[in-house]
């Protein structure tokens, strides 16, 4: 085992945590955009979907769909509200968070969320039967002084 492998190993189990989702799907609906009334840092909500096939008892492949709620702010945002519309191919990735409140009857609840931090469009703008009506590259870099956080 090499010295560079086994420093990996240590640091990433013994000195740090990991909290990393990455996840290819499709979105299940068009990106609701809001602001922060503090700070005015834009905020989308999507859901996106992730199949699963496998087989039962019987050996029949069936198929099972995961619902994930992701949140985006700043920058990324406004470029997933302009591009990513309902059932177009996603990857994202960053991190879990989970919320917690009380509901109207002082119950506790929770929501898990993927928190997106990078992202790449997987459909092309000519994929399906609709045309992407924006010709703005969707790949520009965007600075690190342009995200508000």
């Amino acid at each position: 085992m090499s010295v560079l492998y086994s420093s990996f190993l240590y640091v990433i189990f013994i000195k740090m945590d990991l909290n990393k989702v990455m996840l290819i799907g499709r979105a299940t609906n068009n990106l609701q955009v809001k602001s922060i009334e503090s700070t005015g840092t834009p905020v989308a909500n999507f859901t996106v979907a992730t199949n699963r096939k496998f087989k039962n008892r019987d050996g029949n492949l069936l198929e099972d769909a995961e619902y994930h709620r992701c949140v985006a702010y700043g920058k990324w945002a406004e470029v997933l509200w302009k591009y990513l519309t309902k059932w177009k191919r996603v990857y994202i990735e960053w991190r879990l968070r989970t919320r917690k409140w009380q509901d109207s009857e002082w119950s506790e609840r929770f929501s898990t969320e993927v928190i997106v931090d990078n992202f790449i469009f997987l459909d092309s703008k000519w994929q399906g039967d609709d045309l992407w009506d924006n010709t703005e590259t969707v790949g520009q870099a965007i600075d690190d002084e342009d995200v508000p956080f």
